[in-house]
Order: C-alpha cells, then sequence, then structure tokens
C-alpha cells in the first residue's frame, strides 16, 4: 500500500489480512520471491501459498480443528511462518513458546494454553516431555518433508479480522506470564508504520514467540517485499547476511552491533530504514556508523506499535519513542486517569480507531483484561512525558517489570522461584540502568538464620530454573533487605544499598 492509511480501513478489511494477501500475491505473482534462510532454502509466494495449503492438510490429518490450541516451539524459518498460517487458516491458534523456559516457566505457559498438540524441532521436544508426558509431541525437521508431502488442502474460508491469529506470552507484572491473545487485524495494523516498497528486504532474525518476530512478513507481504529468516540472532553475522541478501530495513539491536569491531566497509551496506532499538544515542549511533535513517518506536504486545518516531530525535539525552501515529490515539492521565498538561509526567495510555488494533484479551484472565483496559483506551503501565510538539519521552515503567534487550522480565516471577531456595527468607530482583542492555537484573537476597550461600551457588541453582533471559547480571547476599513498617520489601531502597562496581557477576564463574 502507498499513500496514507487508513488503518481503521485497513484492520476492518478481510483483503488486508495476513492469510489473504499471501494468497492474493501467489494467485497474481507466484514466482515472486518473497522467503529466504541464511541456510540457502527459499519460497515464492506461490510455493509459499502452496506450503500453507500442505501444512494444513496435514495438520488436519494430526486432529487440528477450528478452535484447537497448538503450541509451536519453532525457531524464525519458513517452517515457522508456514506452520502459523496453516493453523489460522484451519481456525486454530498457535501458541509460540519460548523454546528457552524451564521449569515452573515452561509449565505455567503449558498449563494455562492447555494445546492439544505442540509441534516442535527435535532439539527441544525433550524439554516439553520432560515436564508434561502427556502432551502430543510432533517434531518438525528442518524444511518439514511430513507437512510439505501432504496433498494440498482446499483452503476458502480465511481468517477474519476479529479472529484470533495467536498466544503471545508477556511478562506478568504480578506473578506468572499472561498470554495476550492477537487478533489477524491487530497485525494488519502495522501496514504503514514505515514507507516500505516492493524492493524492500527485511531482516528477521527475532523469535517468533514474540510479535517482533512476526510483523515482518506482515509488512512485506502488503507490499510484496521478501523476508530473510535466521533461527538465531548472531552479532557477528548479521551486517554479513544484510549484505549478502540486499537486505535494506528490519529491527536490528544496535547495542549488540554497536559492540562489534568497526570495518572499513560499514557504511557499504544496502540498508536504508530501520529501526535500531529503544535507545536514542545508540540509534542514532548505529545510523551515522552504517550510513542508514534509524527510526524508532514505542511498541507492546498488547497495543502494537502506536508511537513511531522517523526522524531526528529531539536531542540524545532522553529516550524518545516518537509521534502518535495516524489511527491511533494516546494520553497521559494522572493516578486517577485524568489527562496531565504537555510537560508533565504520568501514565501512556492508547486507543485505536478501531477495537481490533489492540489485543482481544488476556487468556483465561478476565478480570487482567478488564483491569488492562479504561473503556477502549489501553492502560500501558508505562511513564512517559508528552512534550508541546508531539514527541513522547520514555521514563520509565510503573509496572514491576524489566526490560532487557527487548525482553520483557516480570521481577515477581523471578522472585517466586528466588524465594524457593531453602537457605533464603527474602528476595528483591530490580532493573538497574545499563548502556547494553537498557536495564539489567539486580537479584538482592536474604539467607535464613544460620544459612549460607554464595552468589555463585545460587546463580547455579537458577539456571536450571529460570530462562536464560531472566538470569541475574548482578547478585547479592545481604544480612537484610529493607523494608516497610508493614514488612514488604522497598526496592527503591534497594538500590541505595548496592554497588553494582564491586557485586557478584556470572562473568565471574
Amino acid at each position: 500500500m502507498t499513500g496514507p492509511v487508513d488503518l481503521a480501513a485497513v484492520v476492518t478489511d478481510p483483503a488486508s489480512m495476513l492469510p489473504s494477501r499471501l494468497r492474493a500475491w501467489a494467485g497474481a505473482e507466484p514466482d515472486r520471491p518473497f522467503l529466504f534462510e541464511v541456510t540457502g532454502r527459499s519460497a515464492t509466494y506461490g510455493e509459499t501459498w502452496d506450503g500453507v495449503r500442505r501444512w494444513a492438510a496435514w495438520l488436519r490429518s494430526l486432529g487440528v480443528r477450528d478452535g484447537s490450541r497448538v503450541a509451536t516451539l519453532l525457531p524464525s524459518s519458513i517452517d515457522a511462518a508456514l506452520a502459523w498460517l496453516a493453523l489460522g487458516c484451519l481456525g486454530a491458534l498457535e501458541v509460540p513458546v519460548n523454546p528457552e523456559l524451564t521449569g515452573e516457566f515452561l509449565e505455567h505457559v503449558l498449563d494455562d494454553a492447555a494445546p492439544s498438540l505442540v509441534l516442535s524441532r527435535p532439539e527441544f521436544a525433550g524439554r516439553i516431555g520432560g515436564c508434561r508426558p502427556a502432551l502430543d509431541v510432533r517434531t518438525v525437521e528442518r524444511g518439514a518433508a511430513s507437512a510439505l508431502a501432504a496433498a494440498p488442502a482446499d483452503l476458502t474460508a480465511l481468517p477474519r479480522p476479529r479472529d484470533a491469529a495467536c498466544v503471545i506470552y508477556t511478562s506478568g507484572t504480578s506473578g506468572p506470564a499472561k498470554g495476550v491473545v492477537l487478533r489477524w487485524a491487530q497485525f494488519a495494523a502495522v501496514i504503514g508504520r514505515l514507507p516500505l516498497v516492493a524492493d524492500d528486504v527485511t531482516y528477521a532474525c527475532h523469535p517468533m514467540f514474540h510479535v517482533t518476530g512476526r510483523t515482518p512478513l506482515v509488512t512485506m507481504c502488503d507490499v510484496g517485499g521478501q523476508v530473510v529468516f535466521r533461527e538465531r540472532f548472531s552479532a557477528s553475522a548479521t551486517m554479513d547476511d544484510v549484505r549478502r541478501f540486499g537486505c535494506t530495513t528490519g529491527t536490528y539491536l544496535a547495542a549488540l552491533l554497536l559492540s562489534q569491531p568497526a570495518r572499513p566497509d560499514d557504511k557499504d551496506n544496502p540498508l536504508r530504514l530501520v529501526f535500531a532499538g529503544h535507545h536514542t544515542e545508540l540509534a542514532e549511533r548505529f545510523g551515522e556508523r552504517f550510513a542508514v535513517s534509524a527510526c524508532d518506536c514505542y511498541g507492546s504486545t498488547e497495543a502494537g506499535f502506536p508511537l513511531v518516531r522517523m526522524g531526528p530525535p529531539p536531542d540524545r539525552e532522553r529516550v524518545w519513542c516518537g509521534k502518535v501515529r495516524a489511527g491511533y490515539q494516546a494520553k497521559v492521565v494522572d493516578d486517577h486517569g485524568a489527562a496531565v498538561p504537555d510537560g508533565t509526567a504520568g501514565e501512556l495510555w492508547i486507543k485505536g480507531d478501531s477495537r481490533l488494533m489492540l489485543m482481544e484479551r488476556y487468556l483465561n484472565q478476565p478480570a487482567a483484561t478488564e483491569k488492562a483496559f479504561s473503556g477502549d483506551w489501553y492502560r500501558t503501565g508505562d511513564i512517559v512525558i508528552r512534550h508541546p510538539g508531539g514527541d513522547f519521552e520514555f521514563l520509565d515503567r510503573a509496572r514491576d517489570t524489566i526490560r532487557r534487550l527487548g525482553e520483557n522480565i516480570s521481577s515477581t516471577a523471578v522472585e517466586s522461584v528466588v524465594d524457593q531456595h531453602p537457605a533464603l527468607t527474602a528476595s528483591a530482583v530490580v532493573g538497574v540502568p545499563d548502556r547494553i542492555a537498557g536495564r539489567e537484573v539486580l537479584l538482592v537476597v536474604e539467607p535464613g538464620d544460620g544459612a549460607t550461600i554464595t552468589a555463585d551457588e545460587l546463580y547455579g541453582w537458577l539456571v536450571d530454573r529460570v530462562p536464560k533471559h531472566a538470569l541475574p547480571r548482578y547478585v547479592v547476599i545481604t544480612d537484610e533487605l529493607p523494608r516497610t513498617p508493614t514488612g514488604k520489601i522497598r526496592k527503591s531502597a534497594v538500590l541505595d544499598m548496592v554497588e553494582l562496581a564491586t557485586a557478584w557477576s556470572p562473568a565471574a564463574r
């Protein structure tokens, strides 16, 4: 689509949904290149649609029907794309699972989503069988020969805008992760986020259990562009991949790429417009080093991407997340939900011109869904300032969540695991500023009377119980955590008692 985009019209138009856009391209230009993997595998639009139909036939043979829930542990790949689209065309609900989840974190997702089937790469399948052996787990080899060998299914009734597309689990703020039910319409709302054209090629290295890992399929299928998958992010390989496949856009982890040694050919690349991480200074440095226009956005699983910054930021000292996109409304409110003047800090609330532009609900949690909204306004829980020119400055998260390298980490969920250690009486997980990660995880614990434990021992105990992305960067043992008169831990005071420069870190192991 070119020119101004009427998002409300897009998200309510069945022809704009990803499966319908794919079928249209496959019919009009079946030989048009679409999907690539850095390993060498590829598929045209026609081959992709044929693959979706074959996957649908195979899934039907396994008993998948309208309303089925199917968990997937598939990395960023053509197989993951085909599985998602095929499940959607059958009316089934995909539940992508982070393969690094372990222990209670993995058990919670599987129990909460209650899938009837699990599709997994062979290397991840054992994790499911180890914690929930009764689940039907089917391994999906690279290339998915069993699915692609099936005769193509006849798919006539494709997903409608309000149909659920998948469930993305995001870190809870007061307990276990919540499953966010997203409609196909919400994915369609990313259209028009950037001025993309048919010649664009998006680099997709983000996991498919995040919205960021799925949006390249939507944006490129809208304009007839191409998607290049890398199963797992590699800072050292990214720019070589970009040059090899002619990638022009994508979402890049600026902090990690800037940590790579500078090369004489850094500016010699095909990039023209990228998202470069939610850190104004690093995004600007990325743009300068690689000679590319680096923009940014504000988004969440629940609300999509309502704010975008396209031009240079007002300054480098603050975290800027852009202006409101056409099709969305945003306001900053006080603790009572009343709008505050520009220049005043408050909670960001988001509303779409269509309710379909925001999440449908939290899976199995009607109370949490109701709490997340005030009428049609989504309450983000993030503290921002709207400046007179319409630019939004991000200050902090109001909720007890740590955002580290794009991952949301629930401090309470990690604490619930830490507190199970028999040597401890209390713990506090706190986010601390970090130049590379944005925020890092600090864990401070209080042993019980007479108990002894070292930071190294505690970290080793956590490795098998906490997902890798949520493991602490710093561990501190203290005689007593600061508390309120009612006995609650004062997290604001925890930071005052810790000297990060001397705190134990897993790098010392």
